[in-house]
């Protein structure tokens, strides 16, 4: 084209820190109290089409010395996401292991559904992103701010989720003092809502196509309303 320069923008380096004493690899489960660690890479695959470095440093335990390395090499990516961990737990430790490090911590706890334990500070020239632990929440919590982060150190003059309208294929019920995301599914052009919205139900995360968001302290809805629908196909 003629020109002899660019303007680049180089690829965010993401690290991904999975806490837990109870997550194993896959396959490696021997009894009730262990979970298979599925949300890095959840995680990892929801990332894949972006322009971003992943560095996977896998399972972490609750031990704050374990945590306290793993959070000091990852300081020297772009983005530390932590899964799990920000609650208020006795082995909730990333909050405080974030602070001895020497974190600011921006916000913790939003008023949305799911995630409400979501994180985010910055580490140094890192920004830090703690996610919540089940899975629909880690997952709902990276589209909607962790994918938007991304875009936008990517260099994207609109990197907010983008919404559309649709109508509704099922009623609704109230919506609580959180705005909600409900996973769904598309209907004849409609979103319908999965029947199934507990953050843990990993299975039907899988099924959902659409997020329905839903405003706080709204009265039901009737099916034909047009809603908010962020796609996920």
């Amino acid at each position: 084209g003629g020109h002899g320069e660019a303007t680049v923008r180089h690829k965010p380096k993401v690290a991904i820190v999975s806490t837990g004493d109870e997550l194993v690899l896959p396959g490696l489960a021997t009894g009730p109290a262990q979970i298979p660690a599925s949300n890095g890479p959840m995680l990892i695959a929801q990332l894949a089409g972006l322009p971003v470095e992943i560095v996977d440093y896998g399972i972490v335990p609750d031990k704050e010395e374990i945590l306290s390395a793993a959070i000091e090499q990852a300081r020297a990516t772009d983005i530390i996401v932590t899964i799990g961990g920000a609650s208020v737990g006795d082995r909730d430790l990333v909050l405080p292991v974030l602070k001895a490090a020497g974190a600011k911590i921006e916000f913790w706890r939003i008023a949305i559904k799911p995630g409400k334990p979501l994180m985010a500070g910055t580490l140094g020239n890192a920004i830090a992103l703690g996610l919540p632990g089940n899975p629909a929440s880690a997952f709902v919590t990276a589209k909607l701010f962790l994918e938007p982060l991304i875009a936008h150190l990517s260099g994207d003059a609109d990197p907010l989720p983008r919404f559309i309208r649709a109508p509704l294929a099922a009623d609704m019920p109230a919506s609580g003092e959180r705005e909600e995301y409900v996973r769904g599914k598309w209907q004849n052009s409609a979103a319908k809502p999965l029947d199934q919205q507990s953050s843990a139900a990993l299975f039907m995360l899988a099924e959902a196509e659409l997020l329905i968001r839903r405003p706080a302290c709204r009265p039901p809805a009737k099916a034909g309303e047009t809603a908010e629908i962020l796609p996920l196909t």
